[in-house]
């Protein structure tokens, strides 16, 4: 089971809003925080609170106890000075957790110095992202693990159709973690089940061996 978490989001964009909102329906407890009162109000009645505040203005985090959340995650738009200062003071109040969003290769080298444990650049990621997917069509969403091990979701083509996953992953070092079926989830199917046209893969494995097998589809 998940642990819940106490999450702080600052910068309540599209970007942000979204983070916020998906933490909220997973169940953890959010408080977004914006100086745009609009997009405060427009939150306001789907996360746990949400709050109008300056975050340049070095008491407001302070005030907001902000030291005591789990993680921090600074998703402020196209203000770079305003991403640099609140994730220094999330630092220094012992944020244990900070994720800051950058906009340019030099305001990413920044906040690595401020000690950002995660940096998002959400139009690289999301370049790398659709080239994958432009790259492998079948492939329909991945998630990188770290160590080059990933997570891929292989929708079936018609070449799978009738396939045992014996017959699809053959001497391949890749794992069927779970196959989607309409609504129902196969977690762990042996080796002899067969694939049918709609299936959803759920596959993991070094990128390597990933890489190699959807080659050959």
């Amino acid at each position: 089971m998940i642990e819940k978490q106490q999450i702080l989001v600052i910068g309540l964009g599209v970007f942000g809003a979204t983070i916020a909102r998906e933490l909220s329906r997973l169940g953890h407890e959010v408080l977004g925080i914006d100086v745009d009162e609009q997009r405060v109000d427009r939150l306001a009645d789907e996360i746990t609170h949400a709050i109008i505040a300056d975050v340049t203005d070095e008491t407001a985090l302070r005030e907001l106890n902000a030291g005591s959340y789990d993680v921090g995650v600074v998703a402020i738009g196209r203000h770079v000075e305003a991403t640099i200062l609140a994730t220094m003071q999330l630092k220094e109040l012992g944020v244990e957790k900070v994720w800051a969003k950058a906009l340019t290769n030099q305001h990413h080298r920044i906040l690595e110095r401020l000690g950002a444990d995660r940096i998002i650049g959400p139009e690289y990621e999301m370049g790398i992202r659709v080239a994958q997917e432009l790259n492998y069509p079948m492939v329909h969403d991945y998630l990188s693990l770290g160590d080059n091990e990933f997570v891929v979701e292989l929708h079936t083509t018609e070449e799978l159709i009738n396939k045992s996953l014996d017959a699809l992953i053959e001497e391949s070092d890749v794992t069927t973690l779970m196959v989607r079926r309409n609504r129902d989830s196969i977690v762990m199917p042996n080796r002899s089940f067969t694939i049918q046209e709609g299936d959803k893969l759920i596959l993991s494995g070094q990128l390597s061996a990933l890489q190699g097998l959807v080659r050959h589809l």
